[in-house]
């Protein structure tokens, strides 16, 4: 079973679709566009956090006592992350929640390294409840802290800049809309050559 197609084959079906393929870009580009501005807005508040590093002497002293650098009073950014991601973190946080805010709200916290330290990012459905987990979980790493014993430095982290009130996150309307444009083009590409595939063998 044979049959010949060529790329001119493909060429000329294009020529024939691409009204229909271009018509089904620009609708689902509009679409997004359109959900991209009636969806909710997501705002951002982020605590920056002061990550220095341990002297030399305090170090050293470690080292020959053969203790780890934590032991001696310094809280490293691992842990800290850990404890920030944790689930007693997230229950805190959401009991928290439930006692301030009455209506529901979603938020989300991540971490990132920023120079001579890292931050504390959340994001959420209101700009002052981002703002209060962001301190809130900065505070609260002391509480996790006491229960666990695991570093003697008081406060756990030094705070450069706690959270304001959160700002609305860029929605990135150009890329998805891009994105999706992509798809669309992809996937009628994919459907035209399917269709001429079996179409052809059905000719043979």
């Amino acid at each position: 079973m044979k049959y010949d197609m060529d790329i001119f084959h493909y060429a000329t079906i294009y020529k024939k679709e691409w009204k229909r393929m271009v018509f089904l870009m620009i609708l689902a580009i509009c679409i997004t566009i359109l959900i991209s501005f009636i969806q909710p807005a997501t705002y951002r508040s982020t605590v920056t956090i002061l990550a220095p590093k341990e002297s030399g002497q305090a170090s050293a002293i470690g080292r020959y006592l053969g203790l780890p650098s934590l032991a001696i009073g310094s809280s490293s950014d691992e842990i800290v992350f850990s404890m920030l991601k944790s689930r007693r973190m997230s229950g805190d946080i959401n009991e928290y929640l439930s006692s301030k805010y009455k209506r529901k709200v979603w938020w989300n916290l991540d971490t990132y390294i920023v120079t001579g330290g890292y931050a504390i990012e959340v994001k959420g459905s209101d700009p002052e409840m981002t703002r209060d987990v962001a301190n809130f979980a900065v505070q609260n790493l002391d509480k996790i802290n006491q229960e666990l014993q695991v570093a003697t430095q008081k406060p756990m982290v030094k705070v450069l800049d706690p959270a304001l009130k959160g700002v609305p996150a860029d929605r990135n309307v150009p890329k998805k809309a891009v994105s999706v444009g992509l798809f669309i083009f992809l996937i009628y590409s994919i459907f035209v050559f399917f269709r001429e595939y079996f179409s052809q063998l059905k000719k043979v």
